[in-house]
């Protein structure tokens, strides 16, 4: 490659520079007596291809000259042996360089794959994933002989959480956490893989009962406070869950204290969680696994254990006391759970508090996700309205439709602007109302053709309109099934789903159609 000489630059300062960049560092190493031998390597579509450089006839050795001085007898030059070596060196690192895709891609393929080299923007790889348990199953055994040959947190832990997430039933997460507790340093590790333990009895939930659930989780945490050891958050919170949907007023009694002396606290999140525990919904979902609250003892959990009332107020820990009366997210759930226990006076209460709060006397506006494009001529969403709506549903759910009225007048809140069910359950007291109008006759008008649908619902027939604004009733099934399903303990006029139970006892559904049945 000819090399242009670049042209002497007219000005004195940018010639003194080159000559400056021009001058060769004095140096005292000695020179090589013999320049190395290197290999000229230029890339192909296949990969690289090897080329002598350029040489004479003296210095070049070909394989047949090697094979023949080695026949002979003759000392092998040693710039032959140094040429071979370099070409083998050079096939080597091709061979190398040929591979690096496959290389990679295992290296990708592991769990901490190999990160690929980010071009430009880099791109949102989604949410993370959580760790996964092997495939393959390890015996008991196994695993104690791993855990004597792990040394060091990092193995320990290792160890510790591949095992917790090969569990599916309580006795093995048991039999983990009795080997890491053999030892003071796998017990530590331990007590801090509480994610591990909660997704293990997560799992165990496909195999057992809550309850069993809640045993095994008292007994990790006994473990814990009998080796001094302190219990992680997570762990007492997700134990207080599980005594919620065990439905056992002396767990949560237990577990309610602790949380209370550790000083922590609930949130909102934690405590709308345990309310759902309760199954106050109105679709009754969770009593077909665990059965319903008995009344008194949800009561009790609520508002007060009766072998604490003479304790102090700042020493109280029922689930009350970790109410948050300025945050929504608290008193939402805390009045639902209170009318769902047919707790009227508490409602009525925390009804009379609100009304002194900031929300209630400096209303603000709400901003409803997909409502932002409404019309304007409609009523604005505030907390204020919204608290309102929320209290007197609630407290037609704890059966003091009259409270409930006195609150409509109150706020001056239209009938129209509640729910459905809540308007047609108000106007079975119609005597409450205070005002007559328009408005009112329209919706008695409608709670007449409701209840009338129920009733024909009920026999099996249905209305047919005829000409004149006539008509007449049509059969629409067999009046014997009509009649059986009407005399059946199942068809209930009014949704009992989601209220406990005063006195019975706690059963799921299916134990109790068991406990229910008749002798013949």
């Amino acid at each position: 490659m000819s090399v242009v000489a670049r042209r002497p630059s007219v000005c004195l300062t940018c010639q003194a520079r080159q000559l400056r960049l021009s001058r060769r560092r004095l140096t005292t190493a000695p020179r090589r007596g013999h320049p190395e031998t290197s290999l000229a390597v230029r890339p192909e579509d296949d990969g690289f291809l090897l080329d002598s450089p350029p040489h004479n006839s003296r210095g070049f050795y070909s394989k047949k000259t090697l094979r023949q001085l080695r026949h002979h007898g003759e000392p092998v030059p040693e710039d032959a042996l140094r040429e071979v070596a370099l070409r083998e060196a050079a096939l080597s690192f091709e061979a190398l360089f040929r591979e690096k895709d496959a290389r990679l891609r295992t290296l990708r393929s592991l769990s901490n794959p190999w990160p690929g080299v980010q071009q430009g923007r880099v791109r949102f790889r989604g949410p993370p994933r959580l760790q996964r348990p092997d495939d393959a199953p390890i015996s008991h055994a196994t695993f104690r002989q791993n855990m004597k040959l792990a040394v060091g947190q990092k193995a320990i832990r290792s160890v510790l959480r591949s095992q917790l997430l090969r569990c599916e039933w309580p006795r093995d997460v048991l039999r983990v956490v009795a080997v890491a507790m053999l030892d003071s340093q796998s017990a530590m590790n331990l007590m801090h893989l509480y994610e591990p333990i909660m997704r293990a009895l997560y799992r165990c939930r496909n195999n057992v009962t809550d309850p069993e659930v809640l045993n095994t989780l008292h007994a990790i945490i006994m473990r814990y406070r009998f080796a001094k050891l302190d219990v992680e958050p997570q762990l007492l919170h997700m134990t207080l869950k599980f005594a919620a949907r065990s439905r056992s007023k002396a767990a949560m009694q237990r577990y309610l204290k602790m949380i209370k002396e550790t000083g922590l606290g609930m949130t909102s999140n934690l405590y709308r969680s345990v309310i759902a525990k309760f199954s106050i919904g109105h679709r009754g979902l969770g009593e077909i696994r665990n059965g319903r609250w008995r009344r008194s003892d949800l009561r009790e959990v609520l508002l007060g254990f009766k072998d604490c009332l003479d304790l102090p107020e700042e020493d109280q820990y029922h689930f009350g006391t970790f109410l948050v009366r300025e945050d929504w997210q608290f008193l939402h759930g805390w009045v639902a759970v209170l009318a769902r226990c047919r707790e009227a006076d508490a409602v009525w209460n925390e009804w009379l508090l609100w009304k002194e709060s900031k929300a209630y006397q400096q209303p603000r506006r709400l901003l409803v996700i997909g409502e932002e494009n409404v019309k304007r001529q409609t009523i604005p969403m505030t907390n204020k309205l919204r608290g309102v709506y929320w209290f007197v549903e609630q407290m037609v759910y704890a059966g003091d439709i009259k409270r409930a009225w006195e609150i409509m007048r109150e706020t001056e809140v239209p009938l129209n602007r509640l729910k459905h069910r809540i308007r047609m359950r108000m106007l079975d007291e119609p005597e409450h109302a205070d005002l007559w109008n328009d408005m009112m006759r329209e919706e008695m008008l409608k709670k007449y053709d409701f209840d009338l649908a129920r009733i024909e619902q009920g026999f099996g027939v249905r209305w047919v309109e005829g000409e004149d604004g006539e008509g007449r009733h049509e059969l629409c099934m067999d009046q014997e099934e009509a009649l059986d399903r009407l005399a059946s303990d199942r068809l209930k006029w009014e949704e009992e789903n989601g209220y406990p139970w005063e006195e019975n006892p706690i059963l799921s559904q299916n134990e109790r159609k068991l406990h229910d049945a008749e002798e013949s």
